[in-house]
């Protein structure tokens, strides 16, 4: 049964955002969660209310969220902005980030809910077509020696072999989830992105997800006057993003050989590799923090216009491959009686 007393994603959005603007009205972060407590349904008041008692202990902010079902980049996001002191713009840049994520997610299932839909229409009037219709079909025709016109022979086999394939599709998964369970989730971070990388699509997302977020965080650090070898040591400090924890580390060592941060963010190879530029600019300039700010920024435009692009190429190529179906089984159908018609003049 479905229980109602869930916290919701876009309510947790909501949350973070809502906390955020109480900090910067000066509000301290207890008296905030009071006070948006009282508006909350009786459950989620009991929830924040214990976050409340955890801070009390003095455990971090971040740390009573990953407790409480947030997501770990969220949590990472908000460890950040309390390392560099900006905890009011962290909250309300992670639940930006916690609602863009809801959205795209969104996007997704509704684009793939109708065409599921209609799928599962279409297998349920196929299922019709090979246990009724094409068997009265094929005795009809062996009683006056014809043979089925060819797109019904393609079709019927295709429909006749389909519950197999759907079959294989099984062993498959079940590889691939004793692969992830034994061997993948005990990889580095650094050895999974790397694995991820290599898959279409997947890496390219992924890259710019990594450099948005590096980009973000670094430059929010950078304005609250913490110096770039810090903001390795905090990146290595945290435990949400283990991949970042590495990242830091690794950064961190580089600095000590005398490397610049370009440099040594070059060689990662993590990232796109326009934000060494960007990281040498303003390095030279002395605005490292605005350009990477500005980058960021600019970073999250383009993964959302991808994420946006990805779908509407994906919407027409899905009912494009259900509409040649739809067509295909029509004229499985009409085909053999347009051949009998023919047959009777």
């Amino acid at each position: 049964m479905f229980d109602r007393r869930v916290w919701v994603k876009e309510a947790r959005s909501d949350f973070l955002m809502k906390t955020g603007t109480l900090l910067e009205q000066g509000y301290a972060l207890e008296q905030a969660l009071q006070l948006l407590s009282w508006e909350q349904p009786y459950h989620i008041k009991e929830k924040i209310l214990r976050m409340t008692e955890e801070l009390r202990t003095g455990t971090g902010f971040h740390e009573v969220l990953h407790d409480h079902g947030f997501p770990a980049d969220v949590a990472a996001y908000i460890f950040f902005s309390e390392q560099g002191g900006f905890l009011s713009e962290g909250l309300k840049g992670a639940g930006d980030l916690y609602q863009k994520r809801i959205k795209a997610r969104g996007s997704v299932q509704k684009l793939l809910r109708y065409p599921l839909v209609l799928m599962w229409v279409l297998f349920m009037i196929a299922v019709v077509m090979v246990n009724y219709l094409f068997p009265s079909f094929r005795q009809l025709f062996q009683s006056l020696d014809m043979d089925f016109p060819v797109l019904t022979r393609i079709m019927l086999q295709l429909f006749q072999y389909a519950p197999f394939a759907a079959v294989m599709l099984i062993p498959l998964l079940l590889a691939g989830f004793i692969y992830y369970m034994r061997r993948f989730r005990h990889f580095t971070p650094h050895r999974q992105y790397a694995s991820l990388y290599r898959l279409p699509w997947i890496g390219s997302y992924l890259k710019l997800f990594l450099t948005y977020y590096f980009s973000l965080q670094f430059s929010s650090m950078l304005k609250g006057g913490v110096s770039i070898y810090e903001v390795c040591l905090v990146f290595e400090k945290q435990h949400h993003f283990p991949f970042f924890q590495l990242e830091g580390a690794d950064l961190k060592q580089k600095l000590k050989e005398g490397k610049t941060l370009y440099d040594a963010v070059e060689e990662s190879g993590w990232y796109r590799s326009d934000m060494k530029y960007v990281i040498q600019h303003g390095q030279v300039s002395g605005r490292l923090a605005e350009d990477l700010t500005f980058y960021s920024g600019r970073m999250l435009e383009v993964l959302e216009e991808r994420v946006n692009k990805t779908v509407m190429v994906l919407q027409p190529v899905l009912f494009l491959i259900i509409g040649l179906v739809i067509l295909g089984m029509f004229l499985s159908v009409f085909l053999p009686m347009f051949q009998l018609m023919n047959s009777m003049q």
